[in-house]
């Protein structure tokens, strides 16, 4: 017979109450629920047998009490996976059951302080659903706390006493256990936190990514040139470096469409950016302007050295190839450099009239317009 590894029972034990269709946020509440509340109910058993041993009869059946009671509820969970019924019990159970225990034994000082079991049921409120379900939870804690405190010498008056050796066995058992498990909660507290705020930034980051990024040709998109032009006309302003820019535009693009498709014409696209950014620095940018036509924005680059680039980009897009052979690719490119003080309008106006220049000279070429 094959045995199986304590570790494994741990994990299918915690597993139970988990549907498929939980999301891992959901999974790993379950989880920490189920261990947590079972690890509790065993715990009780020891306790009720701890103080059956010690003569304390009505103390011992309170726990033994609870660990049916916190088994059922497991048990329950798992076959109708009603968290939030499951969470409410156990709650409830392990608010009551430790002050019905301290008053069993006399009060204050009997209870050895097991009264702090009871501090999981905020906890586990805080932890399983919101802060206010916790604040309600705390407040029910503390009103049994200040009930305690009201019949404390009442109750005191008519236990029977407990000796200091056994006081003391309890106290370090309570607290010890309790605060281990407490710990424990308090770790997948803050695990599960800090997992939430990374999904949090992951899709805020996707998310902002979608917004700023051109779905077809997965260069950015004309909201973030509009966004990176200003913060260069800003460094170039601050730090007094050169900012060039190249505007430039398909030839004859709308042919392309009209004769191969507006499938092919999605390709031209793909390919001629993919060309474009693939001789571009990692300090380059590039967005797709509208329709055609592209943007690049080169910092700390000259009026020199941004044609220079141009001439380059404008050979290597007549070396695209395509399926069909018939196809053949040129571009128009105009260059300009930003002066200080000017806005982005201005900028890219200026561009867009080299490119147009470009165009009017027969396409397939480089202008300059520094003015």
């Amino acid at each position: 017979m094959t045995e199986i590894p304590p570790q494994s029972l741990i994990r299918r034990w915690s597993t139970l109450g988990v549907s498929p269709s939980d999301s891992e946020d959901l999974r790993l509440k379950k989880a920490v629920m189920t261990i947590v509340s079972t690890s509790i109910a065993f715990m009780a058993v020891f306790w009720g047998g701890l103080y059956l041993y010690s003569g304390y009869p009505v103390a011992g059946a309170i726990p033994l009490s609870y660990s049916v009671i916190s088994f059922g509820s497991t048990l329950h969970f798992f076959k109708t996976k009603r968290f939030a019924f499951f969470c409410f019990s156990q709650q409830l159970l392990i608010l009551l059951f430790p002050f019905l225990l301290m008053w069993s034994l006399g009060g204050f000082a009997n209870g050895s302080v097991v009264m702090v079991w009871a501090f999981f049921a905020p906890l586990a409120a805080l932890f399983f659903i919101d802060l206010k379900a916790a604040f309600r939870w705390m407040l029910a804690f503390l009103g049994l706390l200040i009930l305690s405190a009201v019949f404390d010498q009442t109750l005191a008056a008519h236990a029977r006493p407990m000796t200091a050796g056994l006081n003391t066995l309890y106290f370090f058992l309570n607290t010890g256990v309790g605060f281990i498990l407490i710990g424990m909660m308090l770790y997948y507290f803050v695990k599960d936190r800090e997992s939430a705020y990374q999904k949090l930034q992951q899709n805020e980051a996707h998310i902002r990514e979608q917004m700023l990024t051109d779905p077809l040709t997965g260069v950015a998109n004309r909201r973030y040139l509009d966004e990176r032009l200003s913060m260069e006309l800003a460094r170039q302003a601050r730090y007094d470096q050169p900012l060039s820019v190249i505007m430039t535009d398909i030839d004859w693009f709308k042919r392309v469409n009209d004769f191969y498709g507006h499938a092919t014409g999605d390709t031209v696209l793909k390919l001629f950016a993919e060309r474009l950014k693939d001789m571009l620095r990692t300090s380059d940018f590039m967005a797709r302007y509208g329709g055609e036509e592209f943007v690049l924005l080169l910092p700390q680059t000259g009026i020199d050295e941004a044609v220079a680039l141009a001439e380059r980009l404008r050979e290597a897009t007549k070396r695209i190839r395509f399926d069909n052979p018939d196809l053949k690719l040129t571009a128009s490119f105009g260059v300009t450099v930003a002066h200080p003080g000017e806005g982005m309008a201005e900028v890219l106006s200026r561009a867009d009239e080299a490119m147009y220049q470009s165009k009017s000279g027969g396409r397939d070429r480089v202008s300059m317009l520094l003015d």
